[in-house]
């Protein structure tokens, strides 16, 4: 199976709604050399901007992108063992949460994984996280980065009382902060805009940007 091939079967199997047809797909595209990063990069990120593109253009329902996603968090704790195999001394730490009023999580849950294939520590908090909450938390880890996501505009200004709390909390001390989800991608500059220090349209993007930052 080609990488091409394993994406359109993946992403066929996630439209029709079948589980067992998606893990069945990613088994066979792993027996046949596809390695853990291009699965993720190369299967389940295109299909599942695929899968936001054809809720956007209402060719699918809520319904039907919240079961895709469903499936594709199920196939990636699948590979969870797999990915973390061999362990390692930790690198630079990133803590990932979504806005207090966000739900959308599986791209943070996708840049915590690649990343730490690239050998960094990471701590996904997931969606609705309380911005007192994760202050705390950064106050107490004193992480590299604080990756934030939002994917529609009414969660923006939770995004930016977010970045100002944990400014406010750390003065001169503060992490490198950065923000994505669908609510950034037409727009570069609002990253600049609510605080942040840098943006990424997906998290191969968003990897790379923080190595450059960052060193491991």
């Amino acid at each position: 199976m080609t990488l091409d091939e394993a994406r359109e079967r993946y992403l066929a199997a996630v439209l029709e709604g079948s589980r067992r047809t998606a893990f069945g797909v990613v088994d066979e595209a792993f027996r046949d050399g596809i390695g853990l990063r291009e699965l993720y990069l190369g299967v389940f990120q295109p299909a599942m901007r695929d899968i936001g593109r054809l809720w956007q253009e209402n060719r699918i329902t809520v319904a039907d992108e919240h079961l895709a996603t469903a499936i594709t968090q199920a196939a990636m704790a699948r590979l969870y063992d797999e990915l973390f195999r061999g362990g390692g001394a930790a690198g630079p730490l990133l803590i990932a949460a979504c806005a207090d009023t966000e739900r959308h999580e599986l791209g943070l849950r996708m840049i915590c994984d690649v990343l730490e294939m690239e050998g960094w520590d990471t701590v996904f908090l997931g969606a609705t996280v309380p911005i007192e909450d994760l202050v705390a938390m950064v106050r107490e880890r004193r992480p590299h980065v604080v990756a934030l996501s939002a994917s529609i505009s009414p969660h923006l200004p939770r995004v930016r009382a977010t970045i100002d709390a944990i400014r406010e909390a750390m003065p001169g001390a503060a992490p490198l902060i950065a923000v994505g989800g669908r609510a950034f991608a037409d727009d570069p500059g609002l990253a600049e805009r609510l605080g942040a220090d840098l943006t990424a349209a997906d998290a191969v993007q968003a990897a790379r940007l923080l190595k450059e930052r960052v060193s491991v």
